[in-house]
């Protein structure tokens, strides 16, 4: 059974609310849906939609006026935005799969010193649950996500997780828009099992080139798809 910490359903609803202001385009000013409303729109309950944009107002994302509601402080707090035009999408993922490496390495090689029992057990269940549903050919997306959200978390650095969290961002939006381009993608199970077993054996050096694997597999793909 996936076990899913309270924390992380909040991360999980901050995101949904960042989406809906995307989606929207609200600015700076703009108020959203009471908390009622929120927390009927994405079915949750109204303790998780508080804690979701306490969250974002600390990340200055929203600010919570007493008496008022909730408005849009900065729609592009802590994101990669991407408003100059690319002129070349291939370049563009390649120059983010660059700052994945770095960050994403960094962050498992302290997750393998610091990693915590408990975030270890979560990392396993996360994997098991991503190798049942790819042998049943079903969306790993969901599996592989709190995997390595668990992983991150394990690097007991927020800001770095928040940093990596822009990037995943920016490429996850870029993925929406083309789709059926993330079925390109060869099968990295083996990789995630590699980097788990590295960081549970406390190995930073090996986990961070499991990382850089994953990441070549990312780049290999997007030089066969443009």
């Amino acid at each position: 059974m996936l076990y899913v910490r309270k924390q992380l359903i909040h991360e999980m609803v901050a995101d949904q609310v960042k989406q809906y202001i995307r989606t929207k385009g609200l600015q700076k000013g703009d108020w959203l849906p009471s908390m009622a409303e929120l927390g009927e729109k994405f079915d949750v309950s109204r303790t998780s939609i508080r804690e979701a944009l306490r969250h974002l107002e600390a990340l200055h994302v929203v600010e919570i006026v007493n008496g008022r509601g909730v408005s849009v402080k900065d729609a592009g707090a802590h994101h990669i935005q991407t408003r100059v035009i690319i002129e070349s999408e291939k370049t563009f993922l390649l120059e983010l799969c660059d700052v994945r490496r770095g960050l994403e390495g960094r962050a498992v090689e302290l997750a393998a010193m610091r990693a915590t029992n408990e975030q270890l057990v979560r990392m396993e269940e996360n994997l098991r649950v991503y190798e049942r549903l790819r042998i049943l050919n079903q969306d790993t997306a969901q599996a592989d996500l709190l995997f390595h959200q668990t992983l991150y978390e394990a690097s007991h650095n927020p800001t770095l997780c928040q940093m990596i969290e822009a990037v995943y961002d920016s490429f996850h939006e870029f993925w929406q828009q083309n789709e059926g381009i993330q079925q390109i993608f060869e099968d990295t199970y083996h990789l995630h099992e590699e980097l788990f077993h590295h960081v549970k054996q406390q190995q930073p050096e090996k986990a961070k080139r499991s990382v850089d694997k994953l990441i070549e597999a990312v780049e290999l793909s997007v030089q066969q798809l443009f």
